[in-house]
């Protein structure tokens, strides 16, 4: 029989030595990288929107131990967990507002600078408290958020997600049905075009009548033309008779004092003389 405190006591006190020892280690580490988290302490849990349509968010960050710098870049990431909607429907006079689930939505990230410089003792402190704010334009709307904190000298997560609720109006949606009304439009078209035929008649007729008016206007003064001409003529006959136009004819050879008619017997007897004594000559 082995005695008491042989080899094989010895094997197992150094087995559960090394066993102690490992789960020591881990929970110093696990404590360890727990305590470098640090915490967080929002002032509230819900932010109402601001008039320049921005949420205000404030809140305290404790860290393990005073950091190396003044101001530590942090990463903040916004998962949208239920979006607050606002719509029309059938039957109903007002927006309906429902919550409204969201799955799979990348985080909207803002990357802030937290100071730890403490401004009354110029020391870094391990603690600070802060605030930052949203706006509409980056993309958040009314809504509820899982939000994250990140060292981003690390990557290490400060503290525990928090979920924070952004509270506001969002836009109206309108999911009412559609009503199309193709009879009421056609009878509307052929209303139109009934008036606008009537009031193409019209102007025709309107336009015949100025016309006709127009024509008239114009025979009375051709009326009063012809018989202002007329008076004129009368009294033209009363001075004396009218100038004798000339017709184009004859030689062209005009005797001062006479017409061409009145020079034909003169020409002609002078022509009989001219015959004559050239005869006597040639007898002779």
């Amino acid at each position: 029989m082995a005695p008491l405190g042989g080899p094989l006591s010895k094997s197992r006190s150094l087995f559960r030595l090394f066993v102690t020892l490992v789960w020591s280690l881990v929970f110093v580490l696990t404590a360890a990288s727990a305590l470098a988290a640090g915490r967080l302490e929002w002032k509230a849990k819900s932010f109402k929107e601001r008039s320049d349509k921005s949420w205000m968010l404030e809140l305290k960050m404790f860290l393990p131990r005073a950091p190396d710098v003044a101001y530590v870049p942090m990463k903040f990431e916004f998962e949208p967990q239920v979006y607050f909607e606002r719509a029309l429907v059938d039957g109903t006079e007002g927006p309906v507002e429902r919550k409204v689930p969201l799955e799979g939505r990348q985080p909207l990230i803002e990357s802030v600078d937290v100071g730890f410089l403490d401004a009354g003792t110029s020391k870094i402190e391990s603690r600070t408290k802060f605030s930052f704010k949203v706006k509409r334009d980056l993309g958040y709307d009314a809504g509820e958020y899982k939000v994250t904190v990140r060292d981003t000298r690390n990557g290490q997560i400060v503290g525990t997600a928090t979920n924070i609720t952004f509270d506001g109006q969002n836009e109206i949606i309108d999911r009412r049905s559609i009503v199309f009304q193709g009879g009421d439009k056609k009878k509307d078209k052929k209303k139109d075009e009934a008036k606008k035929d009537e009031d193409g008649e019209k102007k025709d007729d309107e336009a015949k009548k100025d016309e006709g008016g127009d024509g008239e206007k114009k025979d009375d003064e051709k009326s009063e033309g012809s018989s202002d001409d007329g008076r004129s003529s009368s009294e033209g006959g009363d001075e004396g008779p009218p100038p004798i136009e000339e017709k184009p004819g004859g030689c062209g050879c005009r005797v001062p004092g006479g017409s061409s008619d009145s020079n034909l017997p003169l020409v002609l007897a002078l022509g009989l003389a001219g015959a004559l004594l050239v005869r006597r000559r040639v007898t002779t």
